[in-house]
């Protein structure tokens, strides 16, 4: 979860719940995102007038569903939305994401415009697939929280729970060449995102004079571990911490940074020969594109070598990615072991904290992510 200079973060939480097998996590007790969400109907009616507003004639949303996945980070709001036209009636499928409400967050703030923001604008200014848009509202006053809606785009998902390595349709209903196929396309966007350039994005107020962006970063991320331990400190993320500020790269490239590449957030295509939406930007944020690249192999190896189970038949080596991606930006890939544990240390420190918010004090030090940082560390420093 990046700094800027508003003093806002781009980032996502849920995800990391959701990430988790379960039998690394207890439900969380009496904790509910938001209160809204307990009044479904009259969320719906204020939707249902918001859209009303947004297309200038009347739109009806019969219901809503809200996955049980929604958690920590953003609500999830699932429904169709109807509306009459040339004398017919129009449905699309819409999914809605709703700024969270909880009691001890798994991140002190969050800015749902700008990852709209990203959104728009690589939808507006590159080839790459990304939802569809429907409308943000930073206003809080119709529903509590700022919200946007989205088109829903079909396809297939790579299931995170369980993880996609471990069961799920990739290991039933994909052959080992389909599943090469999917990870090198997922490679291929998220070069292509890193051939973007960022001012022409509209991203360049985000650079801050006399700071790099990995120092912001850094900066950023210290922050964190005190405020998501509370205190307590954390032993593994701090050693990871202060061998990553000893060891900066100089003179590295900046780009937009997808911040959450992992094949987990991609919408592949039901025939699986394409891509149909890269999804979940709230981690973007400028810095070394080497980044992407190792969160990438990083989050597969989490739910990997990190749960002691072996990586699905097909997929790519990790040495065999590093060189796509270096084909494909052109881009060095010096720097990718230290972004290894930039990555390690970000994901042990996102785990710790949701570990601690729902009350698993034994694991906000000891959980599988911290342990994966560890053999990292030693293994690469």
């Amino acid at each position: 979860m990046p700094w800027s200079p508003h003093g806002s973060h781009l980032t996502s939480v849920a995800i990391y719940f959701g990430y988790l097998p379960s039998t690394q996590i207890e439900p969380m007790e009496n904790e509910r995102p938001t209160p809204l969400i307990q009044d479904t109907e009259a969320t719906r009616s204020k939707l249902e007038s918001w859209l009303s507003d947004q297309r200038g004639s009347p739109v009806h949303i019969p219901a809503l569903t809200i996955p049980e996945s929604s958690g920590m980070s953003n609500v999830t709001l699932l429904f169709e939305a109807q509306w009459q036209e040339a004398g017919a009636t129009r449905t699309e499928a819409c999914v809605g994401r709703l700024q969270p409400e909880v009691a001890r967050p798994v991140f002190p703030a969050y800015d749902l415009g700008l990852q709209y923001e990203v959104m728009a604008s690589i939808g507006r200014n590159s080839t790459i697939p990304v939802p569809e848009l429907r409308g943000l509202e930073l206003d809080r006053s119709l529903l509590g929280v700022q919200f946007y809606i989205m088109k829903r785009t079909p396809g297939r998902i790579p299931p995170d729970m369980p993880p996609y390595n471990m069961d799920g349709w990739m290991v039933h209903e994909t052959s080992e060449a389909q599943r090469a196929d999917m990870w090198r396309a997922a490679v291929e966007t998220m070069a292509q995102l890193h051939g973007l350039d960022h001012r022409t994005l509209g991203f360049g107020h985000l650079e801050v004079p006399g700071s790099t962006p990995l120092q912001q970063q850094l900066a950023y991320w210290q922050s964190y571990l005190d405020w998501a331990l509370e205190g307590a400190g954390h032993t593994i993320c701090q050693a990871a911490l202060d061998w990553l500020d000893a060891n900066q790269p100089r003179d590295e490239p900046t780009v937009l940074c997808w911040g959450d590449s992992r094949l987990g957030n991609i919408i592949f295509r039901e025939s699986l020969d394409g891509i149909a939406a890269v999804l979940d930007w709230e981690m973007a944020v400028l810095g070394n594109p080497v980044q992407d690249l190792a969160w990438f192999n990083y989050l597969d190896a989490t739910f990997s070598e990190g749960l002691g189970i072996p990586r699905l038949a097909g997929l790519p080596g990790y040495d065999e990615t590093v060189e796509q991606w270096v084909r494909a930006t052109g881009f060095s890939a010096r720097d990718y072991d230290y972004y290894l544990i930039f990555a390690g240390m970000r994901y042990a420190l996102l785990l710790s904290r949701i570990m601690l918010a729902t009350g698993q004090t034994g694991q906000v030090q000891e959980n599988f992510a911290c342990q994966l940082l560890q053999k990292y560390m030693e293994r690469l420093t």
